[in-house]
């Protein structure tokens, strides 16, 4: 008698694995890139440190954020673009010189902050010191050049090492920032944690550097992909001096008070997985745009209803529960938070418009940076008109106007210039029935 047939099942490993891809590993490292973020927010809102304690830790990560977003974003986006055009051992040397490019670029910008302490700490802050600044800034210093370990895997393929260096990276913070706290030790503790950590970091990314590239300096192809880059560092400079400004504008309206600062800092956060799903979605699909863009969009179309369907209902039900969970998820002296965090959650409805990302792909980046001027100025006019009436929440429903005015301005472009409609990289049926849903939502909250 044969034995009887039985199904054979795939591996739970096997699945995985299938599921798997460095796209989808990318996006799992932003998820939890900003999935630490909110947590050490949310563990710090309950630990022994005051609001003015918190308010001082974010007004260090603004300044360090502030003085490295734009240089960072533009030089990997370029990086991206960049070395798929490159060949043999021009693309192997490339990434020992990208790396001596940062690493020069954050000793410079480390120095500026020792030498230019008092009037950085005053411009960007209000308050004439910082506490623990020396501290950060030596670990700002280690930290940088580590955001190009994840894009190099992106661009080698490798998904398993961009998980396990996600997890190394922001398990790590999360026990850094708010370990030493919890076992009844002194802040500047967290800091120590912070540099040992961005030290750990940086040693993974040399091993890596050693094992693909070797010590390398072309002058012309640095130049090129530094000249590729400037308008991105340029347009990603104007596009997040969007934040940069809030936060300013906070710091300058309320006099510099740490608290009030920490107010709008934990409420100024979009939906969580929802900036780290889409930038890093856009982030990966730039090299498929700029090899074959006509035939991207077909891609970008089906994969973004994906996240529409993921992203628009959380945030639908973010917003009807905020009055409830953002209390007890933080603490009731983050209560004035609540309506800058409802307010924040409209920017998914252009976050979800990947119009630049089709721009950057055709490498039209002096457009983009044109556009983001225009969204820079809107934002800022905004921004000084609704804070007198509306306050906190005023800065947040500039910035909401401000980067939907810049998605319909890129659409707009890439229809008249390229014949690219919106309709064919953006699923309008249902990107219209959630968007009208979500302002609901906020009119029913806020408004009724």
């Amino acid at each position: 008698m044969e034995p009887r047939n039985r199904e054979t099942k795939e591996p739970w490993n096997s699945r995985l694995n299938s599921f798997l891809n460095p796209g989808r590993a990318f996006q799992f490292f932003q998820i939890f890139r900003q999935g630490a973020s909110i947590l050490i927010a949310i563990l710090l809102a309950k630990s022994v440190l005051s609001n003015s304690d918190i308010g001082n830790y974010e007004q260090l990560w603004y300044v360090g954020n502030t003085l490295s977003f734009f240089w960072v974003s533009g030089l990997i986006q370029g990086i991206l673009t960049f070395f798929p055009g490159l060949k043999g051992k021009e693309q192997q040397g490339y990434f020992f010189e990208a790396y001596l490019s940062f690493l020069m670029i954050s000793a410079g910008i480390c120095l500026l902050l020792l030498v230019m302490e008092g009037p950085l700490v005053q411009f960007f802050t209000g308050q004439d010191q910082l506490d623990y600044y020396h501290l950060f800034i030596a670990f700002v210093f280690f930290n940088w050049p580590t955001y190009l370990l994840e894009n190099f895997y992106l661009l080698h393929q490798k998904t398993w090492p961009i998980i396990y260096f996600a997890l190394l990276a922001f398990v790590g913070q999360i026990v850094a920032v708010v370990l030493p706290l919890y076992l009844g030790y002194d802040f500047v503790y967290s800091f120590y944690a912070l540099i040992l950590l961005a030290v750990i970091k940086h040693i993974w990314l040399l091993a890596y550097l050693f094992k693909v590239s070797h010590f390398h300096w072309n002058a012309r192809v640095v130049k090129e992909w530094i000249l590729l880059a400037l308008p991105l560092i340029a347009y990603a400079l104007l596009g997040g001096f969007n934040t940069a400004f809030d936060n300013w504008i906070v710091n300058y309206f309320y006099a510099g008070d740490p608290g009030k600062f920490a107010i709008f800092r934990y409420g100024a956060r979009e939906l969580p997985l929802a900036l780290a799903m889409a930038s890093a979605f856009s982030t990966a699909m730039l090299p498929e745009v700029a090899a074959d863009t006509r035939k991207s969009l077909q891609s970008i179309k089906r994969r973004s209803k994906t996240l529409f369907h993921l992203l628009f209902p959380l945030s639908i039900v973010l917003l009807l529960t905020s009055q409830w969970f953002f209390p007890w998820v933080f603490s009731p002296e983050f209560e004035g938070s609540i309506v800058v965090f409802n307010t924040y959650l409209l920017i998914i409805i252009s976050r979800l418009i990947f119009s630049r990302t089709i721009l950057v792909g055709l490498k039209d980046n002096n457009m983009v940076l044109l556009i983001s001027i225009a969204e820079l100025i809107l934002n800022i006019v905004l921004s000084i008109l609704f804070i007198q009436k509306w306050g906190l929440a005023g800065i947040a429903m500039a910035t909401v106007i401000a980067y939907m005015a810049e998605k319909l301005l890129i659409s707009a472009y890439l229809y008249r210039k390229y014949r690219i409609g919106l309709a064919e990289y953006t699923d309008l049926r249902w990107y219209g029935v959630y968007s009208v849903l979500l302002v609901m939502a906020f009119l029913w909250v806020e408004v009724m």
